[in-house]
Parts: structure tokens; C-alpha cells; sequence
């Protein structure tokens, strides 16, 4: 199987999706050029960002994929943000209407990738020092509680600006950085793995990134 992936992120998601597939779909092999897949192959690109991913970059992965034929598979993934999830997926599956040789897979980060990498219940100290991390967890704690669920807080604009604030104080009581160009420990395998062991442990949490796990292991 040959498989596109495009998706939106301008630096996170070029660095963590790489690195995520080498754990969950091992058998393919990334190549840097769509018209070089071979057996058993991935390309990934970054469409950077919202809404050139749609505008642009979709159709563009389109015609690679029309033009080369050697693709079995082309995989969107984008943030829902202020959006529900089959909104975001409509969009998606309008703006790659012209698809016919591959199958389409629409992935979509509930409310962003933050969001999901909020979803390891061993990052967030219980009894954080920093007093505005203790305020997001009075907000919403998001270890015992989906993070897909939660709520913008006071003071953001958007779940996506909300989300990633949250995660960075949780990295950095810790001891760890977590910045858009460098997502560090979110993307060792120790990492991933407690993502999908909380979606085991707790169905129905984390429902668009059980949805990725399980389009990894059909791969």
C-alpha cells in the first residue's frame, strides 16, 4: 500500500506524524517525492496551514495522485478548531472531489494536535507550581476528562490557543519544552503509546485520535 499524507500543520505535525507512523505503520517506507512510491511507501507534506491546506494544497495532491497512480490511499488531516468534526470533513471531501484512483481518509484533530497530545494522563502534575496551570486544571482537568471535551478558557480567542497554552505549562512543569517548531518528548514512542492507552482505558476519549490509530493499523 501507497499511501499521501497531507497535513495542515506548517512545523508540528511535519515533525510528529513521521515519527508516530515509524510506531504504528513501521512496514512503510517514507519517500520525499510522491512520484518515486513504491511497494508499501508514504509521502507527507505540509499544506501550511488553514485554509491553503483546503484552497490549495488538496487539489494540488490530487493531481500528484491522478498524474502518478501509484497510491492506494490519500490522507487529510487537519484541526476541527472552532468547527465539529463532520464539518471539517465535508470540507475536506469537497475540495478532493476530483479523487478517483485512491481512497480518501480525512483525519481530524479535535481541536488540534494539542489537543490530542493533552491526552497523556502522565504529563499533568496533580499539584503544579505554576499558578496558571493550576488555574487551567480548576478549569478543566484533562487527565481524568476527554481533552476533545474541553472548554475554552477565559482570556483565548480559540480551543486551538487555549489547548496549546495548556500544554506548554504542562511541559514545562515538568522540566520539558513544547513549542510548535520543536515538540520534543510528543513524539518518542513512550509518548504515543500512553495517547492509545487512554483511548483503550477509557472509550470514547480522544475519538479523532483513536479514529488515526486505527487507520495506522489497516495500513
Amino acid at each position: 500500500m501507497n499511501v499521501y499524507f497531507l497535513v495542515e500543520g506548517r512545523r508540528c505535525e511535519r515533525k510528529l506524524y513521521p515519527s508516530w507512523l515509524s510506531y504504528a505503520a513501521p512496514r512503510l517506507k517514507r519517500v520525499y517525492n510522491p512520484f518515486h512510491a513504491d511497494t508499501n511507501s508514504y509521502y507527507l507534506i505540509s499544506a501550511e496551514g488553514y485554509p491553503s491546506i483546503l484552497r490549495d494544497h488538496l487539489p494540488n495532491a490530487v493531481r500528484d495522485i491522478e498524474k502518478s497512480k501509484q497510491f492506494d490511499l490519500l490522507v487529510v488531516v487537519l484541526d476541527a478548531d472552532e468547527l465539529s468534526v463532520e464539518e471539517r470533513r465535508n470540507e475536506a471531501r469537497e475540495s478532493a472531489a476530483g479523487l478517483v484512483s485512491a481512497r480518501l481518509a480525512v483525519v481530524v484533530q479535535n481541536r488540534c494536535i494539542e489537543t490530542w497530545l493533552l491526552g497523556n494522563r502522565k504529563l499533568i502534575k496533580r499539584n503544579p507550581q505554576c499558578k496558571t496551570l493550576r488555574n487551567y486544571l480548576n478549569h478543566y482537568d484533562a487527565a481524568p476528562r476527554d481533552p476533545e471535551r474541553m472548554p475554552v478558557c477565559t482570556g483565548f480567542n480559540t480551543h486551538s490557543q487555549f489547548h496549546f497554552d495548556y500544554l506548554r505549562l504542562a511541559f514545562r512543569e515538568r522540566g520539558l519544552a513544547y513549542t510548535k517548531a520543536r515538540p520534543g518528548e510528543a513524539g518518542e514512542q513512550h509518548y504515543f503509546e500512553e495517547l492509545k492507552r487512554r483511548v483503550v482505558d477509557s472509550p470514547g476519549d480522544l475519538a479523532t485520535f483513536a479514529d488515526f490509530v486505527r487507520l495506522c493499523g489497516s495500513l
